[in-house]
Formats: C-alpha cells, structure tokens, sequence
C-alpha cells in the first residue's frame, strides 16, 4: 500500500460513517497570506480545497477497499469525479472572463498613458522648437561675423606663407655648398672610425679568451670561499653549544650556593654589624676622653658589658643556627640515600629491559622505549648530583664556619671583660668579618644574577645564531646557485659575443663601400641639377595650393551671401520677438569675440615657426651622402606639403565643423546640486560643468561663490547688471524647492559668461577648476 501526500482541506474516511478534514498549518498561513493580499479569491480558494479534497478522497478510497462497501468506492469516486469536472468547468470559464476583463483594462489604461505622453511630448517639442528658432537668429549673426574674421585671417595666412617660402628657398641654396663640405669630412671620419672597429674586435676577441680564464678562476675560488663558509658556521655551532652547557653548570652551581645561605642568616650578619658598630663607637669614645685625660669607668664598663652581651646573643643564635644545619645535613644524607635507591632501581629496571631486548631482537618501537627510560634517569641522577653538591658544601663549608665561630664567641665568653684595646681589637675583628661575609654573600647574589643573565642573552644569542646560521646556509645554497647560473650566463653571453665577432666581419667591405662614396662626392655637380629639379616640382606645388585657397575663398563667400538669405528668411517669421531681442542682442554683439579662431590662428603661427625650425635643425643634420642630400629635398618637399594639409585640415575643420560649436564655443550648465558638510556646516554645492568645443571640465561651488563673482563681475561689465540674481535673504534655507530655483538661475546667469570678453575665467569666479577639485 503506498502513501498518499495530503493537502490543506483533504477529507478523510475512517470506516463507513467517520469522515474528517485534514488541516496542514504551513498551508494554511500561506492561503491566508494569499488571500489577504488579493492574489486568490475566496472563490478559487475553496474550489481548490474543495478538487484537492476530491482528489485525495478519491486516492484513499481506491487504495482503501475495506474503508466502504465494496461497490461503494466504485460509485462515490465516480460522483467525485463527475462533480469535480463541473466545479473544474466552471473555475475555468470564471477564470477565462476575469483574464479578459484584465486585458481589457491594461489596454485601456496603456492607450489612456500613451495619449498622456503624446500630449506631453508635442507640448515639449513646441518649447523646443521655439528656443531653436530664438536661438537660430543669434547663431546666423554670431555666424556672419565669425566667417568674416575668418576671411581675412586667411588672406593674412597666405601673404604670411608666400613670405616664408621664398625665406626657405634662399636658405637652402645658401645651406646646400655647407651641407657637401661636411659631407665629405664626415665620410673619412668614417673610414677612420670603421678602422678604429676593425682593432677593437680584434682586441675585443682576446678579451674574451681572457674573461673566460677569470670565469673559471672565480668559479674556483668562490667554491673553496662557500665550503670554508660551511666549515666556519659548523664550528660556531659547536662552539655555541659548549659555551651553552657551561653556562648552565656554572649558573646551577651558584644556585646551589645561594639557597643554603638564608635570608634570615644574612639579617643576622646585619643586625650584629650594627651593634658591633654601636659598641665600636662607645670604645672609640672611650678611648678618645682616655687621650685627653678625662677617663670614664664606668663608659668602659658598659661597652665591656654590652659586647659581652652580644656575644651571649650571638652564642644563642649560632646554636640554634647550628640545631638546623644539623638537621638541614640530616635531610641531605637522607634524600641523598633515596635518591640513589630511586636511581639503582631505574637502573637495574633499564639493564632488565635491555637484556629482554637483545633476547628478543625486538623492533624500533622497542628501542624507542628504552630511550624514554634513559631520558627518565637523567632528571634522577641531576637531581642526586644537586643534593650531592649541597650535603658538600654544608659539611666542608657552611657547617665548619659555624662552629669556628661558635668557639670563637665561648673563648670570649670565657675569658669575661677584656682590657679597652682588647676589646676594640675583637670588635673591630668582629665587623671585619661581618662584613666579609655580607661581601660575600651580595658577591655571591650579584654574580648570580650575572650569571642568569649572561646564561639568558647566551641562550638567546645561540637561538638567534642558529636562525642566523640555517639562514646564512640557505644564502650560501643560493649564492652558490647563483653563482652557478651567472657563470653559465656569462659563458653563454661570451659565446654570444663570439659568434657576433664572427658575423661582423664584413668590416672590409664597408670600408671599401665608403670609399665608392668619397670618390662619388667629387662628382656631385649633377645631383645639384637633380635639386633643381625638385625646387622647381616644389614651386609648383605652392601654386597648385595657392589656387586652391582662392577657390576655399570663393566658397566662403558663397556661404556668406547662403547665410544672409537665411537671416532674411527668418527675419520674417521673428517680427514679434525682434523688438524685445534687438537691444539685448546689439549689446551682445559689442562683447563678442571670436576666442576659438584666436586660438586657432595663435596655433597655426605657433605650427608654423615649429615647423620652420625643424626644417632649419634637419638642413644641418643630414647630407651625410649625396644620396641623403636627395633625401632631405624629399623630406623638405613632403614637410612643406604636409604643412599646407595641416593648415587645409584646420581651415576646412573650422568652417566644416558642427555650427552650433562654433557659434556656442564656450558653454556652461548646471546639471545638479548636491548636500555636503555635518551639522553647522551642511549646504548645498552646485556642479559646474564648462564645455570648450571637445574639452570638459567640472567643479562643485557654493551659491554665495557665484553671488560673490557676480558682484565682482558688474562692476567690470554693466551688461551683467540686467542679470537677474535671488535676494540674499534666501541664503540658510535648505529647502529642494528654493535650491532647484537657485540652480535655474545659475543656469540663466552663465549663458552671458560664456559670450563676454572675460579671462577665461577670472581670478575669484567659481568656475576657475583647482587641483583636487575638477
């Protein structure tokens, strides 16, 4: 029996009488999610349901023949069927007339849009059409006057070129006897040059013999030098390992030695300097009022008794002292003992091992245990040595000193008060001592310390002098392989250089070739005819150009009267606007100046002064040969015809080039602003986009910039008083209706600026493009 997947809404039977509907949550949020956004009627939601539920009822009765009656599920799934076909029907021809209805309102609504957009774009296109034609009239004025300009700019240009043409022929007539003397000086020097050649390739091929024999001698030597390297840092290696290990045994040895003088013994030596030094002082009183005459008794008694004093302290302590050291050794003695027990055990453990061993031939695992045992035994035998070295130095040392100094203070103890000098004499023998020991002991500490740190930085140094070295060996490697691949590129360079040696021994024949040339340069009176020949093609070519001018002249002029007829034209449909247009433009025209033909004559003079010097500088650089002099006259002849075609190309690109470029050369827009700047400072900047012919440059300002140029700029021009400029009470407000009304004035502002006679542009106007700014 297989399984059946059931939806939301499914009905399900259980026997013959129990019926129940399947709910499925997740289902359900997602209809109702559905539903309350409009994308399912209530309608096709329970006809869904209701054909889910058929379906799966259907499923279950077929596959469930003892829920029903055996003729039962036959009967009730074709009842199903049949009434899900009619609910199917019906859904399907609801659906078909709602889609209708839907096609039927997007066509309306799109034809209803598309009539909106044909209104809107007739209306923007009379606008259009209206500024074309205001701005249609000032062109064709702008026009006349610039093509007139151009007219005698071009007459200028061509008495100006007639002049230079005839100043190049006389200098290369007069350049032309200079040019053959040089010539043939330069050909011997070049005999002698190739000569000079000939030896040092000779010269140049014992070289090489001798690099290579330098090669194979450095090849030698560099190998003897990196193996005495390697040799050098294997010793410092071990060296550095020895002075390591004996830093380390002095270091524990100290340490050693330190730990059995105590803190507290070392306060003892303090404590009793100080009162030997008090009693030492009390004597010296003494013994100085002794020396004046005055003596004092009992001063002297009480000194006597208080050095007898200390040394029944100092008896006390030195017993007890004593008390510890005894039990201190006893504690040795016995930790020694276990100690060697712990070892001997390790030991016979280890030899029991190592006998199995080599009765089994065991494998590597084996022997690796074994070294783990003898790495247990080390720490062992350290330990007994250390506990060793103390017990020593406590019974030779330590304990010894104790005891004489013990029986030191019970002779004096015996022998009771001692005279004045006697006295002074074992105190001050006393603190000799004292301070010995003290000496001692920060001796001891201070050399320890020393002794860690030297261990430390010695440690530190073989650490980086081991890096050191696994770097310098890998640098050798790779010297060394270097070396190796710069020997063999320096073989195979030299083997380069004599297989060239070898092709380049056609040196006689150039010789012999230049020869020939110094014996045809006796013979050069009939090249001179040729050059004629090719001054004469030259002037030709000039007239062939100056024939062309006139006829680009008689085309202008022909544009001139096509540009008067269509100011007449115009000025018929204009007669309403002419009246109001007139005075602004008569005022205009005073101002206008033609910058891009400035610019453009400038360039062509400018051209034509390069030009000629190039020509001066290559006249007295070529003629090597007579057959360089005929190349020269072809250069002269192709430079001054390509310079003709530049300036054709110029001439044809100002008058052949788009009219609206022409009469509008400069132009400047205002397409956007935008917010910059944090609290007090937030404010608006306007983009400023300048357009000379085919170059762009853009820069962001202030609108308090402009008012500035703009207060600036009417005092130097009153044409720009008629500007229409927003009062400054505007200035704060950050509304996007006040700053787009701002950015239309702008707009209407910069059109004058770009007609005026202004340096392009002036020194505070906004426009003028910063670094880090445009």
């Amino acid at each position: 029996m297989e399984a059946t997947h059931l939806n939301q809404g499914a009905v399900i039977l259980l026997g013959r009488t129990n019926m129940f509907r399947f709910n499925h949550p997740k289902e359900a949020a997602k209809l109702r999610e559905k539903r309350k956004s409009g994308l399912l009627s209530s309608f096709s939601l329970s006809m869904t349901d209701l054909s889910k539920s058929c379906e799966n009822l259907s499923t279950v009765m077929l596959y469930n023949p003892g829920l029903c009656p055996i003729k039962g599920p036959i009967c009730l799934r074709l009842e199903f069927e049949r009434q899900q076909r009619e609910e199917l029907e019906k859904l399907e021809s609801k659906r078909k007339l709602i889609e209708e209805m839907e096609e039927k309102q997007k066509s309306d609504k799109a034809e209803l849009e598309r009539m909106q957009q044909e209104v809107e774009s007739q209306r923007k296109e009379t606008e259009i059409v209206q500024l074309q034609i205001r701005k249609q009239e000032e062109n064709l004025k702008r026009r006349s006057f610039h093509i007139e300009s151009r007219l005698k700019d071009l007459l200028a240009e061509k008495e100006k070129f007639e002049e230079e043409r005839l100043r190049e022929q006389q200098e290369i007539e007069l350049q032309k006897k200079k040019r053959e003397e040089e010539s043939f000086l330069r050909v011997r020097e070049e005999l002698q040059r190739l000569q000079e050649l000939n030896n040092n390739e000779k010269a140049e091929k014992i070289q090489i013999f001798q690099e290579l024999d330098r090669l194979k001698r450095e090849k030698d030597e560099q190998y003897a030098k990196l193996e005495l390297e390697k040799k050098r840092l294997e010793e410092q290696e071990k060296e550095q390992v020895v002075l390591v290990a004996h830093l380390e045994g002095q270091l524990r040895e100290k340490q050693e030695m330190i730990r059995l003088l105590r803190r507290g013994e070392v306060q003892r030596l303090e404590e009793e300097r100080r009162d030997l030094d008090h009693i030492r002082e009390s004597l010296l009183r003494v013994k100085e009022a002794r020396a004046e005459g005055d003596e004092d008794g009992d001063e002297l008694e009480r000194a006597q008794l208080h050095f007898l004093e200390f040394k029944r302290r100092q008896l006390i302590k030195l017993a007890n002292l004593e008390k510890d050291l005894v039990q201190q050794k006893d504690l040795l003695k016995k930790e020694v003992e276990e100690e060697q027990e712990i070892l001997e055990r390790l030991k016979s453990e280890n030899e029991e091992e190592f006998r199995l061993l080599e009765k089994n031939n065991d494998s590597v695992t084996d022997v690796a245990h074994v070294a783990q045992d003898l790495e247990k035994i080390r720490p062992v035998e350290c330990r007994l040595q250390h506990k060793e070295r103390q017990l020593q130095f406590l019974l030779q040392d330590h304990l010894p000193t104790l005891l004489d100094e013990k029986q030191r203070a019970l002779e004096i103890l015996d022998r009771g008060p001692l005279g004045l000098d006697n006295t002074l004499y074992q105190v001050e023998k006393e603190m000799e001592e004292k301070e010995e020991q003290l000496a001692q002991y920060q001796a001891n500490a201070s050399q320890l310390q020393k002794l860690q740190a030297t261990f430390e930085f010695t440690a530190n140094i073989a650490r980086q002098e081991e890096k050191v070295r696994k770097k310098e060996k890998e640098i050798l490697e790779s010297r060394e392989k270097q070396h190796r691949e710069a020997l063999e590129l320096a073989v195979a360079r030299l083997e380069r250089r004599h297989s060239a040696l070898q092709r380049r021994s056609t040196l006689d024949l150039e010789i012999e070739e230049q020869r020939q040339k110094l014996a045809t340069l006796n013979s050069s009176s009939s090249e001179q005819s040729g050059l004629q020949a090719s001054l004469e093609a030259e002037r030709e070519a000039l007239e062939k150009d100056r024939e062309r001018l006139e006829h680009e002249i008689q085309q202008l002029k022909q544009k001139i009267c096509e540009v008067d007829g269509v100011q007449k034209g115009h000025r018929g449909t204009l007669e309403g606007k002419a009246a109001s247009s007139s005075l602004s433009s008569s005022a205009e025209e005073s101002h206008l100046v033609p910058l891009m033909d400035a610019r453009v004559s400038a360039y062509i003079e400018e051209e034509v002064q390069r030009r000629l010097q190039d020509l001066h500088r290559e006249i007295g650089k070529d003629s090597d040969t007579s057959t360089d002099i005929m190349k020269n006259n072809e250069k002269l002849h192709n430079g001054t015809i390509q310079r003709k075609l530049k300036y054709e190309r110029m001439i044809s690109r100002s008058f052949g080039a788009n009219p609206d470029d022409l009469k509008d050369p400069i132009k400047i827009s205002i397409p956007r602003y935008v917010l910059c700047g944090q609290g007090k400072d937030e404010h608006f900047e306007f983009e400023v986009k300048i357009t000379v012919l085919d170059e762009t440059w853009t820069v962001f300002r202030r609108y308090s910039r402009f008012r500035e140029m703009h207060k600036t700029l009417k005092l130097k021009y009153v044409e720009l008083a008629t500007l229409e400029f927003p009062p400054k009470k505007l200035f704060g407000n950050k509304d996007e209706r006040v700053i787009a009304e701002r950015r239309s004035h702008l707009e209407l502002a910069g059109e004058p600026l770009s007609v005026l006679e202004l340096p392009l542009f002036p020194v505070d106007s906004p426009f003028k493009v910063r670094h880090g700014q445009a």
